[in-house]
């Protein structure tokens, strides 16, 4: 994952432009919205296999994704359902961003094998979250892992952009989404052993 102190400067970098830019009046929420519209147009490109322009969009579309917390934080208004809302959008952007490009693969006749990992790697992306979901509802702590959701985004963007990377980058993300599943669930069944306690 990215380091805490990258995150945490990407946080503070966040929160100055919202106050510079003045986007106080513009609720969280809002801003989640339109980052999984603006997705979906970078889905719509990638689909019709305007691969670079799709990526440079998606990428923009990752900016709604850092600044819709800024908001909340800066105004004050972190809230449950803001919570709620900006987990599930991130689902479905990565839904549709996963069914665009396996459209491409499929309408081109890229063959079985791109199709394939666009699915594991869906796959494992879904449960990367719903892992850490499940076990945080049960009272688990649940971080950590090697792929989180900017990690996944950056190395998708990256395939989009340089298209001979692509094949590449959904091998990476095939294999590592399902790996940082099973690092979470290890995670979670250290942490309940730990909770039980031994026979004295």
């Amino acid at each position: 994952m990215f380091t805490q102190r990258f995150q945490d400067w990407v946080r503070g970098a966040a929160r100055r432009l919202v106050t510079a830019i003045h986007l106080r009046g513009i609720t969280p929420n809002a801003l989640t919205l339109t980052g999984l519209a603006v997705t979906a147009a970078a889905a719509v490109l990638i689909g019709l296999g305007w691969l670079i322009p799709g990526g440079l969009v998606l990428l923009f579309a990752g900016l709604f994704d850092i600044l819709d917390g800024a908001v909340a934080r800066v105004t004050d208004r972190v809230g449950r359902f803001g919570a709620f809302l900006d987990s599930t959008t991130d689902r479905y952007a990565e839904v549709v961003t996963y069914a665009a490009l396996l459209y491409h693969f499929i309408s081109r006749s890229g063959g079985e094998l791109p199709a394939m990992l666009v699915i594991v790697a869906l796959g494992g992306s879904l449960l990367v979250s719903y892992v850490r979901a499940r076990a945080q509802s049960l009272g688990f702590t649940c971080d950590g892992g090697l792929l989180a959701r900017p990690e996944r985004v950056v190395i998708t963007v990256a395939g989009l952009v340089v298209p001979p990377l692509l094949i590449p980058a959904l091998w990476v993300l095939a294999v590592l989404t399902n790996l940082t599943a099973l690092q979470r669930i290890r995670l979670v069944w250290r942490e309940d052993h730990r909770a039980v306690p031994s026979d004295s």
